[in-house]
């Protein structure tokens, strides 16, 4: 199942033909994972009385049990998505995961995180919100893989991920500063004195509002020739410390 860019439901390379509503019952049982009845007719239909709502859930779990059988395993008065369906977004919160364990390979992770946004043009709240956490769990990973990369010596690598953490949230400061982080690391001071002036510029115009103490002390470290702190607490590069 497909919900990055788009909802997209394959077996043996072939897509299934799924109604909406049906998409929306196996969505939501994809990004939240076992849910009682009662909570997923609420969550899905709002605004119904509650008895159109479980009317609704009862009419879409029938129609995915009789063309798409397989999809759904029932609890005690829960539903949930069976276990051997694969779910791109699952796949982007594993290496997310093994990314804090150390253990990760980053061409495939940064892949992964520079994968498009969760169901495009749905609205509902409830999408909004996994959207919002699934948007702040990949920023949040990029920097790491960039900061990480970076102890590795691995400039390439870093500058693609704090470009794309900066790409995906252009007025995202955490992003800003570990693309500068880069920059410095690499010798390229005039390169991060213009990523920090674009970047303040526009925080200015479009926000009204100036960047942190940390990114400017920051770049004054740079202007007067110092070396950053390490970023992210990981201590002083070494070739001890340095992963394999």
């Amino acid at each position: 199942m497909t919900l990055l860019g788009g909802w997209q439901l394959t077996h043996d390379q072939t897509c299934a033909v799924v109604n909406s509503r049906e998409r929306r019952v196996l969505s939501l049982l994809a990004l939240r994972g076992e849910h009682p009845r009662s909570g997923l007719a609420r969550t899905l239909w709002p605004d119904s009385v509650e008895s159109k709502a479980y009317g609704n859930l009862r009419a879409a779990v029938w129609r995915i049990q009789r063309l798409h059988w397989g999809l759904l395993a029932e609890g005690h008065g829960t539903l949930l998505l069976a276990p051997h369906i694969q779910v791109d977004v699952h796949e982007l919160r594993a290496v997310s995961d093994r990314l804090r364990e150390g253990s990760y390979a980053p061409a495939r992770l940064l892949r992964m995180l520079s994968q498009d946004e969760l169901l495009p043009a749905w609205d509902e709240d409830w999408v909004t919100e996994e959207r919002a956490l699934l948007h702040q769990l990949r920023l949040r990973a990029l920097e790491d893989l960039a900061h990480r990369l970076l102890h590795r010596r691995d400039s390439d690598g870093a500058l693609q991920a704090a470009m794309r953490a900066v790409t995906i949230d252009p007025l995202r400061e955490s992003a800003h500063r570990a693309l500068i982080e880069v920059h410095l690391a690499d010798g390229n001071h005039a390169e991060a004195e213009r990523v920090y002036r674009s970047f303040r510029k526009r925080l200015r115009d479009e926000l009204g509002v100036c960047v942190s103490r940390q990114m400017v002390d920051l770049v004054q470290s740079m202007r007067r020739g110092g070396t950053p702190a390490p970023a992210h607490g990981l201590g002083p590069i070494t070739p001890q410390s340095v992963p394999g």
